[in-house]
């Protein structure tokens, strides 16, 4: 009785409806799943942003240096004097000033003149604000702002770059900053300062905007999602498909222990009907042989005769039945007063 109850609690337990309930669970386990990847992949996603941001900027600084170094490596180059390119008043060198023999004026445009005009022309058409910097500068226009002081000062402590995201005129920019190493070129306008070889002269901080990294980021990102939500569809269908083609398999076998239990349940009243059939038959042998003698003996009385073949009868009754409980082969109920019984003669194989 106890394995029984057991079974019937396992049953249930595995029960289709209750099945939907674990359903659900996975799901919920399914779903929470993706939104984790998906929250995942959208931080790596704008950390990416910001690594493409970083080396954008370092690109426009190594650019700087490239040039700069170019243009120190020919000690400064002569260029028309013009609106726009006056003579730096800022370069205490000889000969900064010159006049070709045909009357055309030029001046000496040094590494900083340069990138101050290449820093306008960047900003013009790429956006990018550059600026060079020193924490003693000799042009005023170089003084460094805040963000600048503190990237110098780690410059001093042995920091090689500083990076971070600021706001500049109301947009996102990821600004960049590495120090200048006094060259020997440079001396020829720095050494009055203080500057020696190898020491770090300033820095050149470069600012790129966000802006299109970002558009890049939520371009991708959108692709992601539809994808996320595609794995997430299949997930959730493939999910409903498995738990249907369970629940399908769980009632099948339901279905075949109940049939297996009816199957049990009629053997058990077949075993029980042979084994009273069993026992009543020899009382009933006794009793029909008995009454037959009495019908051959001279009996007078009619109405002793007639309740002789009342007993015969109802004994033949009885052991017709008695063949019946021998021979049932299936369960047959009816319903009786006090509640279902078995249907001899329908679950009989006589029937």
């Amino acid at each position: 009785m106890q394995n029984t109850s057991v079974n019937q609690n396992n049953k249930k337990k595995l029960g289709p409806k209750l099945l939907w309930y674990y359903a659900l669970g996975v799901i919920a386990v399914w779903s929470l799943f993706i939104s984790l990847s998906l929250v995942w992949h959208h931080k790596i996603m704008s950390s990416g942003a910001l690594d493409a941001a970083i080396i954008e900027a370092r690109g426009v600084f190594q650019n700087h240096i490239i040039y700069r170094s170019w243009n120190a490596g020919h000690g400064g180059l002569y260029a028309p004097i013009t609106p726009k390119t006056q003579p730096n008043p800022y370069l205490d060198i000889p000969e900064r000033d010159v006049q070709t023999v045909h009357g055309k004026k030029l001046t000496i445009i040094n590494p900083s003149f340069m990138t101050r005009q290449v820093n306008e022309m960047a900003l013009e058409k790429f956006k990018h604000i550059s600026h060079i910097t020193s924490l003693k500068p000799v042009r005023i226009e170089n003084k460094p702002d805040e963000w600048e002081i503190g990237a110098l000062k780690n410059f001093e402590k042995g920091k090689d770059e500083v990076s971070s995201l600021e706001i500049i005129n109301g947009t996102e920019h990821m600004r960049l900053m590495r120090p200048l190493i006094t060259e020997k070129s440079c001396l020829k306008c720095h050494a009055k300062q203080g500057y020696r070889l190898g020491d770090i002269r300033g820095g050149i901080s470069v600012a790129v905007p966000m802006e299109p990294h970002f558009s890049i980021q939520i371009s991708n990102f959108k692709s992601f999602i539809i994808i996320y939500f595609l794995v997430w569809i299949a997930g959730l269908f493939g999910t409903i498909l498995f738990m249907t083609i369970l629940g399908r398999q769980i009632e099948q076998r339901l279905i075949v222990e109940k049939e297996l239990r009816r199957r049990e349940k009629l053997e058990g009243v077949i075993e029980m009907a042979r084994a009273v059939c069993h026992e009543l038959n020899q009382p009933l042998q006794m009793i029909i042989g008995n009454t037959e003698i009495l019908m051959l003996d001279d009996i007078d009385d009619p109405s002793v005769l007639a309740r002789i073949k009342i007993i015969k009868d109802q004994v033949d009754r009885m052991g017709k039945m008695t063949r019946k409980l021998i021979s049932i082969a299936s369960y047959k109920t009816m319903d009786m007063p006090q509640g279902k019984v078995i249907d001899i003669n329908k679950s009989s194989k006589d029937h």
